[in-house]
């Protein structure tokens, strides 16, 4: 797995994080597997993290800005695509991502299961202002028709995202039961293909299709809690 991470010890150990954390979550993963993994004294950690909660949130950050940055590769030349285009081009993104760093939902079920503390900072700092975001594009897509507007746009965004990514966080229990290695480049190019198929409408019926009128999917979006430092 390629992370961009330079081999000093700080980026070994932030390495290490993703891989442990995203194995036993934050709960199950201890400071000296996570040096162990990264091959530096265990110490360090304190040293480069002051803590395993600031090197868990590192770790989320991380992963977080990658996601982004792999969401958006292409956003330069979203003005040059048909709406259609630009919701292929997102999915596929997100997907590959997804297939590349599975850590990522793994980490966010350990917390959101628990309903940790880290849970809520997680959700306040990452997933409440990506998810908001994400579902007001789902409303735009669906108001330009490329998605269907008959499923309330927080619906079909949270039908989305698990079907883009659930199958990479099962690969275990797929490789088992169906002997199917679901990280192989063709696999990959498949699930982004059935996604497609799935949900995005044909272009010729997204021609055709009635705008959705005044946003009607577009969800009120409930006050903020505040940041937690």
């Amino acid at each position: 797995m390629k992370t961009g991470l330079e081999l000093d010890t700080r980026s070994k150990l932030l390495k290490a994080a993703v891989s442990i954390f995203g194995k036993y979550g934050f709960a199950g993963a201890s400071v000296r597997q996570i040096a162990d993994v990264a091959g530096v004294n265990h110490g360090s950690i304190k040293y480069h993290y002051s803590s395993k909660r600031d090197l868990w949130c590192a770790t989320v950050s991380y992963l977080y800005d990658l996601m982004e940055n792999a969401v958006m590769a292409n956003s330069h030349r979203w003005g040059e695509m048909t709406p259609r285009e630009r919701i292929i081009d997102s999915t596929r993104n997100y997907v590959r991502f997804s297939a590349a760093y599975p850590e990522l939902q793994r980490i966010i079920l350990f917390e959101t299961i628990l309903e940790s503390e880290r849970g809520e900072w997680l959700s306040d700092n990452f997933i409440r202002p990506f998810t908001d975001r994400a579902i007001n594009f789902t409303a735009l897509a669906q108001e330009q028709g490329v998605y269907s507007d008959k499923v309330p746009a927080m619906n079909l965004y949270y039908i989305s995202q698990a079907a883009s990514r659930s199958l990479f966080v099962m690969a275990a229990d797929i490789q088992r039961n169906f002997g199917v290695d679901v990280f192989e480049e063709s696999e990959i190019e498949r699930h982004i293909d059935a996604i497609v198929e799935l949900l995005v409408l044909p272009e010729r019926e997204a021609a055709d299709a009635p705008r959705a009128g005044g946003g009607r999917n577009r969800p009120a979006n409930p006050p903020r809690k505040p940041h937690k430092i």
